[in-house]
């Protein structure tokens, strides 16, 4: 048995694994309260965005669809002005009109003259190229704050008929 140093206390083991298991338990605390608040916080985002981007699949799908018609309609002015009219129905919200009285608002708004419709026929097949930029308001729940987000539309389609192969 060795002697401790003259003024010093002889070190309770018991003591030291104490002190050791509470900063373990406090960092465990600490390490859980930090996971719960990035769920938290992830689970808040998607709450909050994944509607917006689901929507803007669906704009895509919208001007996908206008340009599969294009392959048998040449009247690209119809054309954009049907895609803008279905456009503005994709998601519309309730506000309250001038008049006080509830009425229906499109969040998505593109103007005509802000679409880039343009076929290219000098290529085998031909290709028609769509692109257009149309604002997003974002409404962050239980903060009452939005944000405005610039969603951009780019897509190349050919315009050749569909081949389905011999009939039978």
């Amino acid at each position: 048995m060795s002697a401790c140093p003259p003024g010093s206390t002889p070190a309770r083991s018991g003591a030291v694994r104490g002190d050791d298991a509470r900063s373990r338990a406090r960092g465990a605390a600490w390490l859980s309260l930090l996971l719960l608040l990035a769920v938290a916080g992830s689970a808040y985002l998607s709450w909050t965005w994944a509607p917006v981007y689901f929507t803007h699949l669906e704009v895509k799908q919208v001007a996908r669809d206008y340009m599969n018609q294009a392959v048998k309609d040449a009247n690209d002015e119809v054309l954009i002005a049907r895609m803008v009219e279905r456009l503005a129905r994709v998601e519309v919200v309730k506000v309250e009109g001038a008049d006080g009285e509830p009425e229906l608002r499109p969040l998505i708004v593109v103007d005509p003259r802000d679409v880039s419709w343009e076929r290219d026929t000098s290529t085998t097949p031909p290709v028609l190229r769509v692109s257009f930029p149309y604002e997003r308001e974002v409404r962050y729940p239980l903060l009452d704050r939005t944000t405005t987000k610039i969603f951009s539309v780019n897509l190349e389609n050919e315009l050749a008929p569909a081949d389905w192969g011999r009939l039978r």
